[in-house]
């Protein structure tokens, strides 16, 4: 990034730390490689290395006001952007620690979520759960493990404390499909699993990710056989996303709504009108996008 960003030099300052022991202070980071602390025209600060200008080695990164209190990434650096180990703090919200490619969470890595205390630990792919991961329950101990592909897992397996667990195919992060009961005691249970939406007529706060609507699973087996949930499943499972992720559903279903309006809208017979396709995956939240510039 270069100067032209800051039009106003002076609201960007930069200390830098030369190799001699002097200190001083400019209002550009210009072909400087070295050690500096610098805050930028919004607030935001960066205190860590730079080579021929750019953010490169390891660094801290403090977001100011746009992305809100507590943003944080301590980690490596390249070419301005966060790559390499690091961990990112989203507020409250919760805490990243592993590997970054070109600014996303890509490769291995944990995110811990405050307010539950769920934990994933897995495979990241630019910024999205992807490959091989488990999701742990904080208040329930449950896991969810096995392959994640754009945000959900697909096949895998739902493993209670006691051991024992099912292991078959998932549709919106729920089991959904031909899968197996597999019990401590050796026994196993063959059924399918079916999902259905409804209201949900108590809504959790704003901001969760099935604040409008529940998934009800069902469980399907021979009529002589025990129904292996009876005892097991009580509450279906809910996965939390990452800030990201969280800013990307919502928008791609305002965006889903929009188009039923315009289409209402454009059409008021009603005829001839398919009812709007969902968005396409947008960019990654701008939490992970540093406001400064060099």
């Amino acid at each position: 990034m270069g100067d032209e960003e800051n039009p106003d030099e002076k609201a960007y300052t930069i200390i830098k730390y030369l190799e001699d022991g002097q200190v001083i202070t400019e209002h550009n980071s210009r072909n400087y490689t070295g050690r500096a602390s610098v805050t930028y025209a919004n607030q935001d600060r960066y205190e860590g290395d730079f080579k021929d200008g750019l953010r490169e080695g390891n660094g801290t990164y403090t977001y100011f006001k746009e992305e809100g209190p507590g943003n944080r990434y301590e980690g490596e650096w390249l070419a301005n952007k966060k790559h390499g180990i690091g961990k990112m703090t989203f507020g409250g919200v919760g805490e990243y620690f592993g590997r970054f490619e070109n600014g996303k969470r890509h490769g291995e890595g944990v995110f811990k979520y405050n307010k539950t205390g769920n934990v994933y630990s897995g495979s990241w792919k630019y910024g999205i759960k992807n490959g091989h991961g488990e999701f742990i329950f904080n208040d329930t101990k449950m896991k969810i493990a096995g392959n994640w592909d754009n945000g959900k897992i697909t096949q895998g397996k739902w493993i209670f404390p006691n051991g024992t667990y099912f292991e078959g195919p998932f549709v919106n992060n729920y089991p959904k499909g031909e899968g197996i009961w597999h019990f401590v005691n050796g026994n196993t249970v063959k059924g399918d699993f079916s999902q259905e939406l409804k209201d949900n007529d108590n809504p959790e706060p704003e901001g969760d990710e099935d604040n409008a609507q529940i998934t009800v699973v069902n469980w399907k087996t021979n009529p002589e056989v025990v129904d292996p949930t009876r005892e097991l499943y009580h509450d279906e499972p809910t996965l939390e996303l990452p800030p990201e992720e969280e800013e990307e559903k919502k928008e791609e279903e305002n965006k889903v709504e929009e188009n039923k309006e315009e289409n209402k809208e454009g059409n008021p017979e009603g005829e001839g009108i398919p009812e709007g396709e969902p968005a396409p995956e947008g960019e990654e939240g701008a939490v992970d996008e540093e406001g400064g510039g060099d």
